[in-house]
């Protein structure tokens, strides 16, 4: 079975921690998001994939390689992949597809049982199958109402508030038929969204809906990002690599802590959870609070750190206060006694002197 995996974009809404590295490189428990997409299409059968790469691709081909390490043949499609948009940097990949394929965006974390959506395509005689999620707001997505068959009779990409006419949105996960490309004009900029499905309802071509009930993150943002963190403690998205029958317990009555490697702890608090990198060295009476930090970062003591996200090569010095909803840039210098606030991002490279204060707009 063959896939297609979309790599390509540049994650602007995780900026400063996509300067450095693209979205799908970005980690999640020490990992690649990208990795959980593949090792779910290699459980789902998939034995060959194509990555459609395009910002800092090397990070993505030099991780990942030919795909022997996991169990899977990977090639790499470069050139113009995100002024093609999603089905015209997917259709130069096509004419090596030989049947019905699964394409999926790189950054998802999903518990969505691949092969039963591919399987349900195929007994639906489907030209093009997408994975529909439930959310709360549905206006940073393409949107679909099925019908009683979960045939789509109507699609809308990222609908004002008014416009909303449904939560069911589309989950950057789809079954295809090769030939549904033969829409796709080659070389202009064609994606799946805006263009592909309108077309296939204009010309009321077989276009269905697999709603799922199973966890769906995009993670789009640092929230989602963290929200995704704490999901993963709490047994709502399942991960093979992580039990989280003891993290559970712990997450009630303190603190749940996952490290990297070589990590150097001393004695600190934590509330909520933190993920550490490799190479994290933390301080005495440092506290953490639902915070995920990456590797090679020092914490030097008394440190506090809330509802935030480190970047690699970071040193936050003595006394510094972190608060929620903040983004520290990689190899960034937080000298002692200084206070970043509320939801600020600092830019990669950047010295904050000391007892400095750093506001909100």
């Amino acid at each position: 079975m063959q896939a297609v995996i979309m790599a390509g974009g540049k994650g602007t809404r995780l900026l400063p921690l996509t300067v450095y590295r693209p979205k799908p490189m970005i980690p999640f428990f020490n990992k690649p998001l990208m990795e959980y997409i593949l090792k779910s299409l290699v459980n789902a059968g998939v034995d060959e994939v194509f990555v459609l790469v395009g910002y800092l691709k090397e990070r993505i081909i030099e991780y990942f390689g030919d795909g022997s390490d996991f169990g899977i043949e990977i090639h790499y499609s470069n050139g113009e992949n995100i002024k093609l948009g999603t089905a015209g940097a997917t259709k130069k990949v096509v004419d090596k597809i030989e049947d019905t394929f699964i394409v999926a965006s790189s950054d998802v974390l999903t518990n969505l049982d691949i092969r039963a959506l591919y399987e349900y395509h195929k007994k639906k005689k489907a030209l093009a199958t997408i994975a529909l999620s439930e959310v709360e707001d549905p206006t940073q997505y393409g949107i679909a109402i099925v019908n009683s068959e979960n045939k789509i009779i109507r699609f809308k990409e990222k609908p004002r508030p008014e416009e909303a006419f449904s939560n069911l949105v589309n989950a950057g996960i789809y079954v295809f038929e090769p030939e549904v490309f033969d829409l796709v004009p080659k070389g202009q900029n064609f994606d799946y969204s805006l263009h592909l499905f309108p077309k296939m309802l204009e010309e009321n071509l077989p276009l269905y809906g697999f709603p799922f009930k199973e966890y769906w993150n995009d993670v789009g943002r640092p929230s989602s990002y963290l929200q995704a963190t704490e999901d993963v403690f709490l047994g709502k998205l399942r991960l093979p690599e992580i039990r989280v029958d003891t993290l559970k317990g712990n997450l009630e009555y303190g603190g749940a802590i996952v490290t990297g490697r070589r990590c150097k702890l001393r004695k600190f608090e934590v509330r909520g959870f933190a993920v550490l990198g490799d190479n994290v060295e933390i301080g005495r009476n440092v506290k953490i609070e639902r915070s995920v930090i990456f590797s090679n970062v020092t914490i030097e003591e008394g440190a506090e750190i809330r509802e935030a996200i480190i970047g690699e090569n970071v040193y936050i010095g003595r006394g510094v206060e972190i608060e929620a909803g903040s983004v520290i840039g990689d190899n960034t210098v937080i000298e002692e006694f200084s206070k970043v606030g509320a939801n600020v991002k600092i830019w990669v490279e950047s010295r904050i002197g000391k007892e400095s204060i750093i506001l909100p707009d």
